[in-house]
């Protein structure tokens, strides 16, 4: 059915549409949490411009789901449901693929080069969406603004918070990086919660790193829950609200820019560290970027989402079309 979402069941024939299964109702236990994962067809291995990518999941038992992308500037898109009244509801124990109409990607690579992420949520009940849609489509004005900036774990999980009710705690989600042309320690947005935003052309926080801070990247198991060791299957306790897995800390002369601590310091009162935030500098995004000239920033194009120079080039001829947006943001 050329035009609705769609998923296929690996390993079987038959292609399903969301609309033509009986309706179906997961449990309501308050014992009932669903585990899901989501991973894409190139794994760790970077995309190239204009390149398709496919989104897998699977939930480990019967479920409702949410996909979302968030691209390498911080842009926020839904790609499963298409349209927040379609059917979201899956099979556990199935593995899916997220469709785009009768196209087989998900979603094309249009971004700059750096670091994206799909987010998958699931939930025992249904989505309540009423916070984040607008006349029956997405209203990515009310997403994070069209864009998050800082710490992707504490932004998309603050997220998922908006579309279930409130005190609900029988919901889950997994979280996967992609890389557009090659491998990074950082996405580039996590800058965006202390620096202006400025689109890529004019500063890349991979060439002009920051002085006065550095990033600390904490490689902790729960950030990663479903892996495997060993060929052993390893599940870890996955909170639902995550400590930012990257912060900045002040940088002393030589300190290397980006740091890997392979587990997060505890101290004795249980706290932990979130490094120094956008608030603590008196706001997110007011510090000029380095190597950029003042009359280059455009603070404006992150309140919209994006836009001005940034937007025009990134709709050159030679990108690909935006298959990945709706007709309605």
């Amino acid at each position: 059915m050329e035009g609705s979402p769609m998923f296929t069941t690996l390993g079987l024939l038959s292609v399903l549409t969301v609309a033509d299964r009986a309706p179906a109702h997961a449990p309501t236990s308050g014992d009932y949490r669903a585990r899901i994962e989501v991973w894409t067809n190139r794994g760790d291995d970077p995309y190239g411009s204009g390149q398709s990518v496919r989104v897998y999941f699977r939930a480990d038992q019967d479920a409702y789901v949410t996909i979302l992308r968030v691209d390498t500037d911080g842009r926020v898109r839904v790609l499963f449901p298409r349209e927040p009244w379609e059917d979201n509801f899956a099979r556990g124990g199935r593995d899916y693929e997220v469709l785009n109409g009768s196209d087989r990607a998900a979603f094309y690579i249009d971004d700059f080069p750096g670091e994206g992420y799909v987010f998958a949520v699931t939930a025992a009940d249904p989505f309540v969406y009423d916070a984040i849609e607008s006349g029956d489509h997405w209203d990515y004005r009310v997403i994070a603004d069209g864009r998050i900036r800082g710490d992707p774990y504490v932004a998309l999980t603050d997220l998922a918070q908006r579309i279930v009710p409130g005190g609900y705690s029988d919901w889950d989600y997994d979280l996967v990086p992609y890389y557009v042309q090659q491998r990074y320690d950082y996405p580039r947005f996590l800058c965006y919660d202390c620096h202006t935003y400025v689109g890529y052309p004019f500063w890349v926080p991979y060439d002009y790193t920051c002085t006065r801070f550095r990033i600390v990247v904490f490689d902790d198991p729960y950030y990663y829950p479903y892996r495997y060791y060993g060929g052993t299957r390893v599940v870890f306790t996955r909170p639902l609200r995550p400590e930012p897995r990257f912060i900045f800390k002040d940088r002393q002369g030589s300190e290397a820019f980006v740091t890997r601590v392979r587990e997060r310091p505890t101290t004795g009162d249980r706290r932990r560290d979130v490094g120094v935030r956008g608030r603590d500098l008196g706001g997110t995004g007011i510090i000029p970027p380095p190597g950029v000239r003042q009359r280059e920033q455009r603070p404006s194009d992150g309140d919209q989402g994006g836009g001005g120079d940034d937007e025009r080039r990134r709709r050159r001829p030679d990108r690909p079309d935006h298959r990945d947006r709706p007709d309605h943001p």
